[in-house]
């Protein structure tokens, strides 16, 4: 009797059978993987800000070596000490003196919003009569202004106690934070006898024929992830830093808080530093016309040099995606997946656009050779 067909048949029963059980109880799976998911979380956390401060890390520890001619061990552990030091530094400064001026820029914007709306139609009637345009009456859009504030003010009053009991919540986590920032220190430190290990791992367990096509995918995406959080985090840091010195020489208000807000939002390609100079431009109309007109020529001309000289230069060569896919990648990503779409969705589209680009010029090689 030949059993093949009945063990055929079986496999396939029993793929049904999995299947049909996976459709009923889809909720309760998806509920019991996510719930999973979620205890390897701090450990996902500790590999990305690993990664994140890989490239600083390396530096430090290089300027050690090679310097000051420490030990590699002492200048491992001394890099490992300053990386970590420096960034809690940063975050404790931002903490400390960025944030409260952020919370007080915004509440004493929306207490004194009837000035700033008054010293607004009184800048737009100058401006109006320099221009030579008769008067006009402004009052319909400063109604509208005003319940748009108001609206606006109400949404912020609300939006405070959520804030507060966030706050407290993320001081609830600080065990977290901290098992976070001991396996992340773990990793960087012990990094090449992980990343050695995991490929005696997979080198083991994997057929010859995966082998190589999954090391080559996966090598690539680290490769692209690494050269855009090294060049969008250089480009923010550039950008955020000449907008504030620009306004700070121009005696503009709100330097500080404007050129925060550009540089963290330059991580968004495109589109991000474009939200920084609205925000910047929409406080500044409240103080005066003529600022906001001053600071709107001043961030036409730095998006001038950050297009032409910063983003070649310190993301483009790295990235290596035309213009035109990255623009693109971040309507799709933002259309699909909001905020997190478009400052992901250049990294994913670069990640296709190399393996694209090598597939095509294997294909090309092996036509050409065809046709010898």
């Amino acid at each position: 009797m030949n059993r093949k067909p009945v063990r055929e048949w079986m496999i396939l029963l029993t793929y049904l059978f999995l299947l049909i059980i996976i459709t009923v109880h889809s909720g309760y799976i998806c509920r019991k993987i996510y719930f999973t998911a979620r205890q390897f979380l701090p450990l996902i956390c500790a590999g990305g800000l690993a990664f994140v401060l890989n490239h600083p890390y390396k530096y430090i520890q290089y300027f050690y070596e090679k310097r000051l001619k420490l030990p590699k061990k002492v200048s491992r552990t001394a890099s490992l000490i300053t990386v970590y030091a420096g960034t809690l530094g940063i975050a404790a400064a931002v903490v400390r003196f960025a944030l409260p001026h952020f919370v007080e820029g915004i509440q004493n914007f929306f207490e004194n919003r009837e000035t700033y709306m008054q010293a607004f139609e009184n800048s737009a009637v100058r401006l109006l009569k320099k221009t030579g345009i008769r008067k006009k009456d402004l009052s319909p859009l400063m109604e509208s202004l005003s319940v748009y504030l108001g609206y606006l003010s109400v949404t912020m009053e609300g939006l405070w106690p959520r804030m507060i009991q966030m706050t407290t919540g993320i001081f609830q986590k600080l065990a977290v934070t901290g098992i976070v920032i001991v396996l992340s220190a773990y990793i960087l430190y012990n990094k090449e006898v992980l990343v050695h290990q995991i490929k005696r791992l997979y080198r083991a367990c994997m057929p010859q024929r995966i082998y190589q096509p999954l090391k080559y995918v996966l090598m690539t995406a680290l490769e692209v992830a690494d050269n855009f959080i090294v060049g969008q985090g250089l480009e923010s840091i550039i950008l955020g830093s000449l907008c504030f010195a620009g306004m700070f020489v121009l005696n503009l208000e709100y330097s500080g808080f404007v050129g925060l807000i550009v540089g963290l939002t330059a991580f968004v390609p495109f589109f991000g530093a474009y939200i920084g100079g609205g925000t910047g431009f929409f406080l500044l109309m409240f103080i005066s016309v003529e600022k906001a007109i001053v600071f709107l020529v001043f961030f036409i001309i730095l998006q001038q040099i950050e297009n032409n000289f910063i983003y070649p230069r310190v993301v483009g060569k790295r990235i290596g995606l035309p213009a035109l896919w990255v623009l693109s990648a971040v309507t799709i990503g933002g259309g699909l997946f909001g905020v997190i779409g478009m400052i992901l969705g250049v990294p994913v589209a670069t990640f296709f656009y190399v393996l694209i680009k090598e597939e095509v010029r294997k294909r090309e090689k092996l036509w050409t050779n065809r046709k010898k």
